[in-house]
């Protein structure tokens, strides 16, 4: 029974959310089945001291100590438990969304015709609305759902010669909407940026081409800014500087006018712009992306509910090591290792510590770890076999390298989740690699002067080439 989702939700909950269910689950109001709460206490006493299992039919005993043991029963009961959990996330949800309880109390009492209690509360939300730190898209569904009902009345039983209220609803559903479409746009341009996938923008370039042409009815509202400088920022193929310039501008100055969501996008995607600078070969911009990481995790920014994602684990990591912060990175791979997913946890850590071990030149160290770190998706597959690639060049084990370059190229070119840049990327990078090992394995072969003028020859090739992952990596072999 320990192994059922049942117990595991309940396992999953911070001590705080845990206190919040048991009261929950105890109240009368939301919970009238007393064998739940009797389940709930039998699970909280295991969850505290989990030594041996929970037994279905002990426990069945302890619910009902008089009667025969009834599987089903008990399934019963258990069922009934998790129904009160999946209501006791909703009524969380409900409590965190701001406004919420409200703005309900108002519409409730605008259908019961409590049109005296509807006014009160109402003039209430709208100071509350005014007093609100920032725009938000809460703040623009609030108010587009408050002007409804206090228009729509007003229309109804007052005076319909006043559009104000129903104007302001209209104006709050328009700003509402733009939002909440430049915002998931942003996110899923991104990611077609990443992945091989393709999606329908609609009435997105006209939604565009509206904002700029009615700039100055937006301009001051910063969160539709924030979003429409990121779009723009992405759609750039020419790395236009102004996008970002505006997004630091938004950093510096404008963090408090932000929700804690738009926070956190406006530093993801300044990262992420950043990362094309210097995946593009702009490695001005390295230090730059590192004190922004900084300042992301400082201020808990990059974490999501308190989760770090993996791929971010591995870009500071990477990014530290590059400049040769390594006790900075040490400590940073340690203490984060906890704020990753429980199930991506070892395989990040292994993967980042190898990552470590290489810089520090450490290469056995880093082979070890590396036999580790298993292929669980594209990125690892990819990430990983560079790392080792780079561990074998270090190692001068051209037989292995040269054999690795050959396996690499045929899964790069086979792999259907890649977009067509990116193998570009890779196939590039990986037939430069070839020359560059060949080179420096036939090195005896060579003056020193012809083989330099060779290697000079490969580095103007690969500085010429747009599109070569880890650019920086070859040039640097080939001056080395």
């Amino acid at each position: 029974m320990e192994q059922s989702r049942l117990v595991k939700y309940i396992g999953a909950l911070s001590a705080k959310e845990k206190e919040k269910f048991h009261l929950f689950v105890h109240s009368p109001y939301f919970n009238k089945h007393d064998k739940t709460v009797q389940l709930l206490d039998v699970i909280e006493k295991w969850l505290e001291r989990p030594n041996g299992t929970l037994d279905k039919p002990k426990v069945f005993k302890r619910l009902f100590p008089s009667d025969k043991y009834d599987e089903q029963r008990l399934h019963n009961v258990m069922s009934y438990l998790k129904k009160l959990y999946h209501s006791f996330l909703a009524y969380r949800r409900f409590e965190d969304t701001p406004f919420q309880g409200q703005l309900l109390t108002i519409e409730a009492a605008y259908d019961s015709n409590q049109f005296d209690l509807m006014k009160n509360r109402g003039k209430l939300l709208e100071k509350d609305l005014n007093k609100h730190s920032c725009k938000d898209r809460h703040l623009y569904h609030t108010a587009f759902k408050l002007n409804k009902t206090m228009g729509y009345h007003g229309a109804l039983y007052e005076d319909r010669s006043k559009p104000t209220l129903l104007q302001s609803m209209i104006d709050n559903l328009d700003r509402y909407y733009i939002l909440e479409k430049l915002r998931h746009s942003c996110h899923i341009k991104a990611n077609v940026m990443m992945m091989n996938t393709a999606y329908k923008f609609h009435f997105l370039q006209e939604l565009l081409d509206y904002i700029k042409g009615n700039w100055q009815e937006y301009e001051n509202d910063t969160p539709i800014v924030l979003y429409y400088t990121i779009f723009r920022s992405l759609e750039q193929e020419d790395d236009d500087p102004q996008p970002y310039k505006r997004l630091k501008y938004m950093l510096a100055n404008e963090i408090p006018n932000l929700s804690k969501d738009e926070q956190g996008d406006l530093y993801s995607f300044a990262i992420n712009y950043c990362i094309r600078r210097i995946n593009g070969g702009d490695r001005e911009f390295q230090r730059e992306l590192f004190q922004l990481y900084k300042q992301g995790l400082k201020a808990g920014l990059i974490l999501d509910n308190g989760i770090l994602s993996e791929w971010n684990y591995k870009n500071i990591t990477a990014l530290g090591c590059s400049l040769k912060e390594f006790e900075w990175t040490e400590n940073f791979i340690q203490t984060y290792k906890e704020k990753l997913l429980v199930e991506r946890q070892e395989n990040a850590y292994n993967y980042n510590l190898a990552h470590l071990y290489y810089n520090k030149k450490l290469y056995n160290e880093a082979l070890s770890v590396l036999l580790l770190v298993q292929f669980t998706d594209v990125k690892y597959h990819l990430n990983t076999t560079f790392l080792l690639l780079r561990t074998y060049y270090a190692l001068k084990d051209a037989e292995a390298l040269l054999a690795l370059i050959e396996t690499f190229r045929i899964y790069v070119m086979r792999n259907k989740k890649m977009t067509t840049e990116q193998k570009k990327g890779y196939t590039n990078f990986l037939r430069f690699a070839k020359k560059l090992v060949l080179l420096k394995h036939q090195a005896a072969a060579y003056t020193r002067s012809g083989l330099n003028e060779k290697l000079d020859h490969l580095h103007t090739k690969i500085s010429g080439t747009r599109n070569v992952i880890n650019k920086f990596w070859l040039l640097e072999e080939c001056r080395a």
